[in-house]
């Protein structure tokens, strides 16, 4: 799935890191704008790292539910 698929579906995309536990949810929309809506939601999650830790092991999910 790319960002601006996620964010035209109305998708949730959850990120959390694997060391610290912190957990956010950005808006695809606002991702797709910044990293370009062609990006995939696996290209974005390779360049996450943690505002945290600071860590690179991050986890993602992208759920059916949509955003409120």
């Amino acid at each position: 799935m790319t960002l601006g698929g996620a964010a035209a579906a109305g998708v949730r995309l959850i990120a959390w890191c694997r060391n610290c536990r912190r957990r956010v949810e950005p808006d695809p929309a606002e991702l797709a704008s910044r990293y370009g809506a062609e990006t995939t939601a696996l290209e974005w999650k390779e360049r996450l790292v943690c505002s945290g830790c600071g860590g690179r092991e991050v986890d993602m999910v992208v759920t059916g539910e949509r955003r409120s």
